[in-house]
């Protein structure tokens, strides 16, 4: 095939074409280069949706520590059996509400009650035992008083005679001889009569002693007896507490040693909430601060209290703090209801305070980012804390009341000199 010739007017737009292109396409690199050396730095994009953003305040920043926890009885009992036996009966469940008189549970233990059978039998004797002994004392005593009566009797007639018959000596109308056998004989009565009082006034003490001793065989048969008494009582199992059951520890047919729990009777009447204080914030707490108790019922409701017990251990990584209530608590407050406590450690006047961002500890140094060019970005600015509670901590200098900055994790912006919000 022929070749065909180009005209030089074509060849010659086409290159100024391709010219213009060129120059087109360096004009705009260069203003690409241009615009990139001076724009500023935005940095990394981030949505505002994904960070927390908090305006510092000024004011009164109250320190608070905030734990949960729960309403727990001031007075609560485990009931346990003070007699070993079976449980035959078990009248009530967790939940109940019951009176000091109230049976919780009924054991059975034939052992006591024969026990309480014979000390009955021993005290009767031994009551037996001692009248009798009293009678034959009385008999003794009486058989002496006759005995004594007769010889003062005696004597006092000796004695009468002998005086009677003391001027007929002298008339010889008796003889000196039996005058003088009268006068011995009523002075030996009068000692048998005297030796006859003593004996008595010894039998007397004798008396008292051997009463006492049968007294004291019947008092303690009696002691005895009572202890048996209680026993068989103590297998109707009662709750000596008005309050609520809280659990049930015993079945019916199970035997149970001396102690042996049966359940647990917490008062309603009295409660206070033991809240669980993270052990890095328990060192501030102590005994008399004021706390707010914010009860989780069905209305939103708030109690004040006071701290009362703060546990010297840690335990799971919290320590146990005890607040009484220092007002009457609702009536739907019960145990094990959930609680939360602000304790309030101390109130800063004039401060500048902010919502405690991630990670921030108080007395210490942190970099956060601060909202600017109407909250389109963010930078960098270096902030020392002073005093923090849980939810609020205390800006020392780095910012100013109505600054607006990122509260929430920023640890991805590390070394950015700028962030965009879009």
């Amino acid at each position: 095939m022929p070749d065909i010739a180009i005209d030089p007017a074509i060849t010659r737009r086409k290159r100024r074409r391709r010219l213009a292109a060129l120059t087109l396409g360096g004009v705009v690199l260069i203003a690409l280069l241009v615009w990139a050396s001076v724009r500023p730095n935005t940095g990394p994009s981030v949505r505002r949706s994904s960070v927390w953003i908090a305006t510092v305040k000024h004011g009164s920043l109250p320190i608070l520590v905030s734990a949960a926890g729960v309403f727990r009885p001031i007075q609560e009992r485990w009931i346990t059996a003070a007699t070993p036996g079976v449980v035959e009966k078990v009248n009530v469940q967790p939940g109940d509400e019951v009176a000091p008189s109230t049976v919780l549970a009924v054991l059975a233990n034939p052992a006591v009650e024969s026990t309480l059978a014979q000390n009955t039998a021993k005290l009767a004797s031994a009551q037996a035992q001692r009248a009798s002994l009293h009678a034959q004392l009385i008999s003794q005593l009486l058989t002496l008083q006759g005995d004594l009566a007769a010889m003062q009797a005696k004597a006092r007639t000796l004695a009468v005679k002998e005086r009677a018959e003391r001027p007929l000596i002298r008339g010889h109308i008796i003889s000196m001889l039996e005058y003088t056998a009268i006068r011995v004989q009523a002075r030996e009565y009068a000692q048998l009569a005297q030796l006859a009082r003593q004996r008595i006034s010894a039998f007397r003490q004798s008396i008292v002693a051997q009463d006492r001793a049968a007294q004291a065989k019947v008092a303690a048969l009696r002691a005895v007896l009572e202890n048996t008494r209680q026993q068989v009582a103590a297998l109707r199992v009662t709750a000596s507490i008005q309050g609520v059951v809280q659990n049930v520890a015993v079945h019916a047919g199970q035997t149970l040693e001396l102690g042996g729990g049966i359940a647990r009777v917490a008062s309603v009447k009295s409660l206070r909430a033991s809240l669980q204080v993270p052990a890095s914030e328990a060192e501030e707490v102590t005994t008399g601060q004021s706390v707010t108790l914010d009860l989780a019922t069905d209305v939103t409701q708030a109690v004040p209290g006071r701290v009362t017990r703060v546990s010297p251990s840690v335990s799971n990584g919290s320590v146990e703090v005890d607040v009484n209530p220092t007002e009457k608590l609702p009536r739907d407050v019960r145990p094990n209801l959930a609680v939360t406590g602000r304790i309030h450690i101390a109130e800063i006047d004039n401060a500048d305070y902010v919502q405690r961002p991630a990670y921030a500890n108080p007395d210490s140094t942190m970099t956060l980012f601060e909202l600017i060019d109407g909250g389109r970005a963010a930078v960098p600015v270096r902030v020392r804390f002073g005093a923090a509670s849980d939810q609020y901590i205390q800006i020392v200098s780095g910012l100013k009341a109505g600054a607006r900055v990122i509260v929430s994790d920023a640890s991805g912006f590390v070394g950015k000199r700028r962030i965009a919000l879009r």
